[in-house]
């Protein structure tokens, strides 16, 4: 039974139509990616599998549940989203992971940053002192230590050099037994993943 299921997916905004009879299944330790130009609803179908868009037909499965207005809590305990906007409201990735209420998983969230080619005190750096992708490692270091079975990434290499592209790749598939779907156009995260869903 796959992880994520969505069968005849359509939906339409005023001015266009997003998706008309979409269908997706993703298995139990699958990295998925959503490929395609801007403005697809590769972001759209992300928020779709979170519960945040409701489509206008057709059904989601998470675990083979239905994603509803009395299951979407329950599912999102399952799932980790990494937004790809990252302007948060902290200072450093020691706020983010107050905010997030993870400052006890200090030592998960440096082993990531080490796989990500970052030092482990960047931690503790103002965002305002480090580059954009070493901020977006941040992000996706302390999002991976929830340990979460689904994750969710939106773009994940946009602010990331080729470099850091490759170990990111690494990490995402030294993650045993974790669903990721992944919204890119990256032509070595495309690559990388085990099923290419091109929207």
């Amino acid at each position: 039974m796959p992880v994520i299921q969505c069968e005849h997916i359509s939906l339409s905004f005023p001015d266009k139509i997003i998706f008309d009879k979409l269908n997706l299944h993703v298995e139990k330790g699958e990295h998925a990616c959503l490929s395609g130009v801007s403005g697809v609803g590769k972001t759209t179908l992300l928020k779709m599998l979170a519960g945040y868009v409701i489509p206008d037909s057709g059904t989601v499965r998470i675990n083979n549940l239905l994603l509803d207005t009395t299951t979407v809590r329950q599912i999102r305990k399952s799932m980790i989203w990494i937004p790809q906007n990252i302007h948060l409201p902290v200072e450093n990735g020691l706020q983010l992971m107050k905010l997030l209420h993870v400052s006890s998983r200090l030592a998960p969230v440096q082993g990531f940053l080490q796989e990500l080619g970052l030092e482990k005190d960047i931690i503790g750096q103002h965002f305002k002192e480090i580059s954009g992708g070493e901020k977006q490692r941040i992000v996706i270091a302390v999002c991976l230590s929830f340990n979460k079975e689904i994750i969710l990434m939106d773009e994940p290499t946009s602010s990331l050099d080729e470099e850091a592209v490759e170990m990111l790749i690494r990490t995402i598939q030294s993650l045993e037994g974790r669903t990721v779907v992944a919204a890119s156009h990256h032509p070595a995260w495309v690559q990388s993943a085990d099923q290419i869903v091109r929207l």
